[in-house]
């Protein structure tokens, strides 16, 4: 940590609200989160900041923004709290009914749409005081991210590099999204078709590596392997088709769940689809905690095939 020097002692609930101030960037969030006063997490900050001889925090007009010394801290500390604190709680193990423990996954945009809901009812059944923060995946750091305690897991489809817990879900397999009036052989893409409409794809960050390795072996003369548009979020895409005529790769399975524009439909790609194994991404050691055991075989059982 380059600006900030950690005090010989501290109480690390003063570290555990910096936290949560730092992650939703709102002392009102915080607050709700923590389950504790504004005023608190207030007075928290203010002993911190003698503590580090730092603002910390600098207000804005939606909340607070992290100062550089707030943000070496962060990173010092996020991951070894997070740990601490889950070793602690469960020191008085897990009850899920009375609990007000909140867990952090990593899920793309469709992730959101198309699995999230379905996690949030089966954790709401049995844990209603429990709380679900999703995080934007990125597939690069999401290893990290796990090891350091700054996530319980993730969902992606692609493998990550790394010593993480991969197990595989279930499968997904891909199909075409295309304009609405666009004309179909027995509900499959003409392969004409899907070399001459412009493609839009979403870029590899959001951990469907399936889609660009496809258009790889496709070969030359059916689809670009550079697409004329490329997009951080699944969810733009039927609005790009439908608006604009392109054509996107898509997982079948997440999209058939998702209410599609007027003017965007789904169709069989013209050859075998490629298949994707969708993976539940944890700590090696996730399941030594009763806590995260749970988060975890919740989410098994909600999703795996």
């Amino acid at each position: 940590m380059n600006n900030v020097r950690m005090p010989a002692t501290i109480d690390l609930n003063l570290l555990r609200t910096f936290v949560e101030v730092y992650r939703s960037g709102n002392l009102t969030l915080a607050a709700e989160s923590l389950r504790v006063s504004q005023p608190a997490v207030s007075h928290a900050l203010k002993r911190l900041r003698t503590h580090f001889d730092d603002p910390l925090f600098v207000r804005t007009g939606t909340g607070v923004r992290p100062t550089r010394s707030a943000t070496d801290l962060y990173a010092e500390i996020s991951g070894p709290l997070s740990r601490i604190v889950a070793r602690a709680e469960d020191g008085t193990r897990f009850d899920p009914t009375t609990s007000h423990r909140r867990f952090r996954i990593a899920l793309t945009d469709l992730g959101e749409a198309g699995l999230l809901p379905r996690i949030l009812l089966a954790t709401a059944a049995t844990a209603p005081g429990v709380s679900v923060e999703v995080v934007p995946l990125d597939i690069d750091s999401v290893a990290q991210d796990v090891l350091s305690g700054d996530i319980d897991a993730a969902i992606t489809s692609s493998p990550v590099a790394g010593q993480v817990h991969q197990e595989v879900l279930f499968q997904d397999r891909y199909a075409c999204l295309v304009p609405a009036d666009l004309d179909d052989d027995e509900g499959r893409i003409r392969v004409d078709d899907l070399s001459r409409l412009r493609e839009a794809r979403v870029g590899a960050a959001a951990g469907h590596r399936a889609i660009t390795e496809a258009v790889t072996t496709l070969g030359a003369g059916v689809l670009s392997r550079v697409a004329h548009v490329e997009v951080p979020r699944f969810t733009s895409l039927p609005w790009i088709v439908a608006r604009c005529g392109y054509v996107a790769i898509v997982p079948i399975d997440a999209f058939a769940a998702l209410a599609l524009p007027s003017g965007a439909k789904l169709l069989e790609l013209p050859f075998p689809s490629p298949t994707t194994s969708v993976h539940l991404i944890s700590h090696h050691d996730a399941d030594a905690t009763s806590a995260t055991t749970w988060f975890l075989d919740t989410v098994r059982s909600t999703l795996a095939a």
